[in-house]
């Protein structure tokens, strides 16, 4: 990222990469563990505000060496299966969690891994299935032989495994790959039973590398939040000049003009009007007021019926 703030820290619609895996867990379970690395302090800082258990990697040698360094928080969490996300994949869907999970209970496996179909493949995780249709293993781009790199099959880094193959088969893990770290993919060799759900949106397995990737990222977010909102009866004026946290709540017959953003923690009540090129954050809109074009509001609680004058500053 060329920056000095760690990566899981770089904002989509306002909110940190790590904050949108961190809302993926919230129907899920009630104890998270986060593995920190680079930048930790800062990383671990804004995990302060969640119910977290942090977990430090240093050096960063892998996926499966984060997840032995976590072993002993593991062992202690009662549970008896690991949901494995990444920081960095904030537009992963709870529908394809479901869907995983779903897949893996019914199946009972020892581990259900999240993959999609993507047009380039290029630096993904190839999914290795028999004649069978069955998965077999995860190879790494480095480490695929040039057949292997044809697979558009990824693997997105989503997995659910249950604990106790988890903890005695990444013990086995070694590092004899072309980077010289411990791949908790090489886990996926050594289970009895793999199961694997297939995201409809390959978009799902877009990580964050480059500022180019988070843009990305955060069009599709924006798309994403802007088709729902009309879909319930908002009307946008122009979707793609405005830009709507995912926290963000409004009512039926709200109407929204080009270039405004409503951010954070807002509540829009039924029949809100708001001009162009206005900022909302974190505030409380009562039903039926108008905000004049240019007007600023963070931090408010607006009662409902008000009328405010355009290129108002509220804060």
């Amino acid at each position: 990222m060329k920056s000095e703030y760690p990566k899981v820290l770089h904002e989509v619609l306002g909110y940190p990469l790590i904050y949108y895996s961190l809302c993926l867990t919230e129907d899920i379970s009630t104890s998270v563990i986060a593995v920190v690395g680079h930048g930790r302090d800062m990383v671990i800082r804004y995990l302060e505000s969640f119910h977290v258990k942090t977990v430090v990697q240093e050096p960063q040698l892998g996926t499966g060496h984060a997840i032995l360094m976590a072993k002993d928080a593991l062992q202690q969490a009662h549970a008896s299966h690991i949901l494995i996300l990444p920081g960095d994949m904030p537009l992963i869907r709870k529908e394809s969690l479901k869907g995983l999970l779903d897949a893996y209970h019914s199946a009972g496996a020892d581990i259900g891994v999240l993959t999609a179909r993507i047009a380039d493949a290029s630096g993904y995780g190839r999914i290795v299935r028999d004649r069978k249709g069955t998965l077999k293993r995860i190879v790494e781009h480095n480490d695929a032989t040039q057949k292997q790199q044809k697979i558009n099959e990824i693997n997105t880094g989503v997995y659910i495994i249950n604990k106790e193959f988890l903890l005695s088969s990444v013990k086995k893990i070694c590092p004899d790959n072309t980077k010289g770290e411990f791949y908790l993919t090489d886990v996926v060799a050594m289970a009895h039973k793999v199961v694997s759900f297939t995201a409809t949106d390959p978009d799902e397995a877009h990580g964050i590398n480059s500022r180019g990737q988070l843009t990305f990222a955060q069009e599709r977010m924006q798309q994403r939040i802007n088709t729902a909102l009309m879909e319930s009866g908002v009307t946008l004026q122009v979707p793609s000049t405005i830009w709507i946290s995912p926290a963000v709540e409004i009512a039926h017959d709200v109407e929204i003009w080009p270039n405004c953003h409503v951010m954070g923690k807002c509540r829009i009540g039924e029949g809100v009007k708001i001009m162009p090129n206005t900022w909302i954050k974190d505030s409380t809109i009562g039903e039926r007021t108008t905000i004049g074009m240019g007007s600023m509001i963070e931090g408010r609680k607006i009662k409902a019926g008000s009328v405010i004058a355009p290129y108002s500053q509220i804060l």
